[in-house]
């Protein structure tokens, strides 16, 4: 496992330029307005995306068929994928939150913007993103980078049909705004990721290479 973690971050190290254009982006669409609380979102979107792109480097040109021949177990490499997936999110999440908080405090010194309150916050995105990460792996696993991409544009369907509905009704609103956080959130999505790494285990146990 520790040769495929040092393969996906020498990965993720060769796309620096992408990693440098994120806070720049980001930085572009938040420190104008001042609204901090926009960058959440995009944080949150762009996080997760070095664990996926990095499953499809693996499976570009029969890699798999490559990569088994090495002393790598289905269910290590699925292990490590989500290992990755865990550390590279909080690595970009924190560069590109960081980055965007000192920026718009600079720009829009007159507001107060409290770093206790920015952490907060950027815990709440870190959820997001670790639930977006249980359906994603194993939607790639499954159907690689060019059937996902109509799949992942289904979900996000449902994904906002259920935020309008939330939204519509004020009481269900008001009830997971208060209950669906810190602790309980976490424990949602260590559920979550617990079924997602079984499933994706089934998926490459159940690949032929």
């Amino acid at each position: 496992m520790k040769g495929l973690l040092i393969k996906d971050m020498k990965l993720m190290l060769g796309q620096i330029m992408f990693l440098i254009v994120l806070p720049i982006v980001g930085a572009m669409i938040v420190v104008p307005s001042g609204q901090l609380n926009m960058g959440f979102g995009y944080i949150a979107s762009v996080s997760g995306l070095f664990a996926v792109t990095t499953i499809n480097y693996d499976s570009y040109d029969n890699g798999y068929s490559f990569l088994f021949t090495l002393p790598v177990s289905r269910r290590g490499y699925v292990k490590e994928k989500y290992i990755f997936a865990l550390m590279s999110s909080v690595a970009v999440m924190l560069a590109v939150g960081v980055t965007l908080w000192f920026l718009t405090a600079a720009v829009h010194s007159e507001n107060d913007y409290e770093f206790v309150d920015f952490l907060g916050n950027m815990w709440s995105a870190y959820m997001i993103t670790l639930t977006a990460l249980s359906f994603l792996l194993p939607i790639f696993l499954k159907y690689g980078a060019e059937k996902s991409r109509y799949i992942i544009l289904i979900l996000c369907g449902i994904f906002m049909a259920l935020s309008v509905a939330i939204t519509m009704d004020e009481t269900l609103g008001e009830l997971l705004e208060v209950e669906i956080k810190g602790i309980v959130f976490l424990i949602l999505d260590a559920a979550l990721l617990t079924g997602s790494y079984a499933v994706s285990c089934g998926i490459m146990e159940g690949k032929d290479f």
